[in-house]
């Protein structure tokens, strides 16, 4: 684990509290600048579903250093300079369908953000963004370092950041 701070490139998955017992809402950011970063997840209202990510016009870039909701960032990779901006990853995410996919049909019961989260880091393994082979023991670390920091516990003193142990 290291002291929350920002590094323009890194690939983050970031869990956001949802201040019901052992819940999370699961994100991929991308830091911009040493302050803030682009964050690309699947949002829902009622029962629709929809890809929303920071790095439109008009939707500011999201201040994850001063979040009071974020559990933990977890950094899964680094994108070369020169190699891939964030437009780039808006491509490669934004088709993501908003349904459960063939792979995770027998495991899950309905679309969720975490599913999106799952299939979001199959799609930037296959584009050579992150190595990653085992998309299920990624997300059993992120939320056993989420869990363990909710931001509704009343000992939360701020988010922590760590360095995956099965993605880079």
């Amino acid at each position: 684990m290291t002291s929350p701070s920002l590094h323009v490139g890194d690939i983050l998955v970031v869990v956001f509290s949802r201040m019901e017992a052992h819940t999370l809402h699961w994100t991929i950011c991308v830091p911009t600048t040493p302050a803030q970063a682009a964050k690309y997840h699947a949002k829902q209202s009622g029962d629709n579903w929809w890809f929303d990510y920071s790095d439109t016009a008009g939707v500011p870039l999201h201040s994850l250093l001063t979040s009071q909701t974020i559990s933990a960032s977890i950094k899964i990779g680094t994108i070369a300079p020169g190699k891939v901006h964030k437009e780039v990853l808006t491509e490669y995410l934004k088709p993501i369908p908003m349904a459960v996919p063939a792979i995770d049909v027998q495991r899950e019961a309905k679309f969720t953000c975490r599913v999106w989260f799952r299939e979001a880091i199959r799609v930037l393994n296959k584009k050579g963004l992150i190595q990653c082979s085992d998309v299920d023991s990624l997300e059993e670390e992120v939320k056993g370092y989420g869990l363990a920091n909710q931001a509704s516990s009343a000992d939360w003193g701020g988010y922590k950041a760590y360095v995956s142990k099965h993605s880079k």
